[in-house]
């Protein structure tokens, strides 16, 4: 026995996966002499069983799968170690598998999983009588369990590779919408703000992608652990739960950052086809504008700039969504680049956004920061075109002028600055459009 316990041994060293499970299956076979010997999956749910190693007359065979009813593998999946020496058609007449292979005996084990559940099971099929049925016991109980622990772990490692692969699938396309996007927004001078919110959100990105793609290190280093204990024949229960907790932890920090990653572009997504289509939709305005300013918040950070905005939650009606994701992003750029442009990063910067009904179907925007303000000659030009005050950081000067134009065309509304104190202070007025 040992003997045969030692050349099974020596005929898996340093194998895994499908390799390990054709070698394993090849030496039981030889050892037991079975006219067919099989590693099979149970699934419960079809109340199936699928081989995934065996071996016919000596030689590996396709795999195949067949229903559990009314067979010996049906007890076994019941957690029962099944022995028929002789005469096992007879104890299962509806088995028509067994009588056209012209089967007399049979043994079975099942293959557990680190819970305990029955996963798999590992069988020998005989075309006469077993000679030896405690040898061949005993050696299935010796290697069950090393069994079980290759099926689970390449389980769990497929289960890992598909939820990565889908993952990465799904934000490998996000990004593609987002680079077609990007160069269909650089299109025109009203657009350019948007090249900046661009390679903000790239940066934002690249947060979530470092967290996501660290993970997926740390799950490989495991996966290399594991695999040299298998490799050295000294995996344990322990260690194989240990791998199993760090890749749970590692999976749903990876899918909380690759989620965030994706919701990121999805939103920087809206508000371009938003700006780009320009049609009438029926929006809440508070919900809208806080939709907007999360994709603009990169925008904000260089300045460490702080963004509120104020507004009655009941301020629903029929607009264009693309109009006003335009402004927000042309007066918080303008704030960026002209009202904070002297300020330290020390410096409390701030914009807010205060917006009140002032009837039933005129809205008022209040938009205001703390920053440098315009000088008495910028409050004369401030809505012409062409004019700016940053004409050698290459502005253009169109900013405000486009701004004016959808205010006062696309929404039918108005739009004046307000001198205050300190910093810029726009107010704007717009009506309820009708389709």
């Amino acid at each position: 026995m040992l003997e045969n316990v030692r050349d099974i041994i020596e005929g898996v060293s340093n194998s895994y996966g499908e390799d390990f499970f054709n070698k394993i299956t090849l030496c039981l076979d030889k050892t037991i002499k079975a006219d067919y010997t099989f590693i099979a999956w149970l699934d419960r749910d079809t109340y199936t069983s699928k081989t995934i190693a065996l071996v016919a007359k000596g030689q590996l065979a396709d795999n195949i799968e067949y229903s559990l009813k009314d067979t010996p593998c049906a007890n076994v999946a019941e957690d029962s170690m099944c022995c028929y020496p002789k005469g096992v058609c007879s104890v299962f007449p509806n088995d028509q598998l067994l009588i056209d292979m012209k089967i007399e005996a049979y043994l079975g084990t099942p293959l557990h999983d680190s819970n305990h559940k029955v996963m798999g099971l590992v069988v020998a099929l005989y075309e006469k009588p077993i000679a030896d049925e405690q040898q061949v016991l005993t050696l299935f109980q010796v290697f069950s369990g090393r069994i079980a622990a290759e099926m689970e772990r390449r389980a769990y490692e497929a289960s890992l590779e598909e939820k990565v692969a889908s993952r990465t699938q799904e934000l490998s396309a996000a990004l593609d919408k987002l680079t077609l996007m990007q160069t269909q927004l650089v299109e025109s001078e009203k657009m350019a703000a948007l090249g900046n919110l661009v390679a903000g959100i790239s940066h934002e990105v690249n947060t979530p992608l470092g967290i996501a793609i660290t993970t997926h290190s740390i799950m490989a280093d495991e996966l290399k652990k594991l695999n040299k204990q298998i490799d050295s024949e000294s995996l344990t229960m322990k260690a194989m739960n240990s791998y199993r907790a760090a890749a749970e932890n590692a999976l749903s920090m990876q899918g909380d950052n690759l989620d965030r990653a994706k919701r990121l572009i999805e939103n920087f997504k809206k508000t371009a086809v938003d700006q780009h289509q320009l049609e009438i939709e029926n929006i809440n305005i508070q919900q809208y504008y806080q939709k907007i300013t999360s994709t603009l918040r990169p925008l904000l950070k260089p300045k460490k700039a702080t963004l509120t905005i104020k507004c009655d939650d009941d301020i629903n009606l029929a607009t264009f969504p693309g109009v006003h994701a335009q402004i927000i992003t042309n007066l918080i750029s303008n704030s960026m680049r002209h009202g904070f442009s002297d300020l330290n990063e020390q410096s409390d910067n701030q914009i807010s956004f205060n917006i009140k009904r002032k009837g039933e179907d005129i809205v008022e925007v209040c938009y205001q920061d703390n920053g440098n303000g315009l000088t008495e000659e910028a409050q004369k030009h401030v809505f012409e075109p062409f004019y700016t005050t940053a004409r050698e950081q290459g502005g253009v000067g169109l900013g405000m002028s486009i701004i004016f134009n959808l205010i006062t065309q696309k929404l039918a509304g108005s739009i004046e600055y307000v001198k205050k104190d300190s910093g810029a202070c726009f107010i704007y007025c717009f009506k309820e459009s009708k389709s």
